[in-house]
């Protein structure tokens, strides 16, 4: 009784780190405590020093085994901050785990095992077995850390959590053991990106009409970022002529601005509510890794993108990133196509429209990733047209995905 409430006692004062302890008091360390208590008693009353000496070290292991493991349970520590490692599925990795002993003892024979989600593997020292529980093994220095490595595979795309932790420690003897369970998630995460299929029929630059005589004046020059001067073209409009240079040189001079390439891509994930019972895993899946591949591909052209779906988070209707590009921008998406899944889309698609009709102000690109309500959507699509919007659909086949554009006067897009 006296050792559970010491160890109920210092758990409540160890709380900050997250754990839970209980003892795993096995037979034989009653039978030596047992053993150790009545030969003390037969040596006292027989007045055999021999036994007396005997039955008191047997009874001192096995109160110091306790005391060695209620040590180790206060001062035993896990890391728990918030780290993230990145990578695509079918690659490898490692997962370190930073556990400290804060005794001025060393701890031995400490066996571990730790359960992550089902879309990362665990590798064995062999590298074929593969599972969701690695368990190992380590011995803790005095007043040191020890880093746990844990090299996996990632299978599938997803945000993989460590879901459980324990620890099994035992004393130097091996007269009695404890368990160190973890009664929270560690902030570890593995984020494994989807993997990126290429789309066919790729065309979202708006066909620009050839004139017969070639011009060196741009119709993607910003007129507020002037960049230099040079020789003045017949084509040249006549408020671009740069006075000062032209007087200064003798011969007429024209400005000359900044290009620009104000493109903007919306992706939209837009299912029903219960799509998760008639939409395959494998579909929604490749509609995953050809968004993953148009991000990719708008970072390569510098071009603005922003993705929304209709799945509701904690205070949210619907989740979204807004509207950015480079790399962080790719990152950002390709972590969103790793966490939605299916059944997440709660919010109606109609409701999901008129927020992203808020949204839109210049006109841009809109590509529907998912639409397989038309219906309701069809107001959307025209009032967008009509206002300069360009819409794709993508399409689903057997070999691949394509996007098709949507032209004005279309009444029904269909099931994308």
């Amino acid at each position: 009784m006296y050792w559970n409430k010491q160890l109920y006692r210092w758990n409540q004062e160890r709380n900050k780190n997250e754990r839970l302890c209980s003892w795993m008091a096995n037979a034989q360390s009653e039978a030596v405590l047992s053993f150790g208590t009545i030969v003390f008693l037969v040596g006292f009353i027989k007045d055999s020093f021999l036994l007396t000496l005997t039955g008191l070290v047997f009874v001192v292991c096995a109160f110091l085994s306790k005391w060695y493991l209620l040590q180790m349970i206060r001062t035993f520590v896990i890391e728990n901050q918030r780290r993230s490692l990145r990578l695509s599925a079918g690659d490898q990795s490692t997962l370190k785990i930073i556990v400290e002993n804060q005794y001025p003892v060393p701890f031995f024979s400490i066996k571990g095992r730790i359960v992550a989600d089902k879309n990362i593997a665990f590798l064995s020292n062999n590298s074929k077995d593969q599972d969701s529980a690695y368990t190992f093994s380590l011995t803790m220095p005095a007043r040191g850390k020890t880093i746990v490595p844990c090299p996996f595979k990632a299978l599938n795309r997803g945000i993989a959590r460590i879901r459980s932790v324990e620890f099994i420690c035992t004393d130097p003897l091996h007269i009695v053991r404890c368990s160190i369970h973890f009664d929270q998630l560690l902030k570890n995460r593995i984020i494994v990106y989807p993997d990126p299929k290429p789309v066919r029929q790729l065309s979202l630059v708006p066909p620009q009409r050839v004139g017969t005589l070639v011009t060196k004046h741009s119709l993607d020059q910003d007129l507020s970022t002037p960049s230099g001067i040079r020789q003045y073209t017949y084509s040249d409009p006549f408020k671009y002529i740069h006075w000062k240079a032209t007087a200064r040189t003798g011969q007429l001079q024209t400005k000359t601005f900044e290009h620009v390439a104000d493109q903007s891509w919306m992706f939209l994930f837009l299912n029903q509510t219960n799509s998760a019972r008639h939409q395959s895993f494998e579909d929604f899946d490749k509609r995953i890794s050809a968004a993953a591949w148009l991000a990719e591909v708008a970072c390569k052209r510098s071009v603005n993108t922003s993705i929304y779906c209709n799945a509701k988070s904690i205070g949210q209707k619907m989740v979204g990133i807004e509207p950015g590009k480079g790399a962080l921008q790719l990152r950002k998406t390709w972590e969103m196509l790793a966490f939605i899944q299916a059944w997440q889309m709660k919010t109606s698609i109609t409701q999901a429209l008129m927020m992203i009709d808020q949204k839109l102000s210049q006109p841009q690109m809109i590509i529907f990733l998912a639409l397989d309500q038309p219906g309701p959507a069809a107001p959307f699509l025209a009032k967008w047209l009509k206002t300069g919007h360009q819409i794709y659909m993508l399409r689903r086949f057997d070999d691949g995905c394509i996007l098709e554009q949507i032209e004005k006067g279309v009444r029904a897009v269909g099931n994308v």
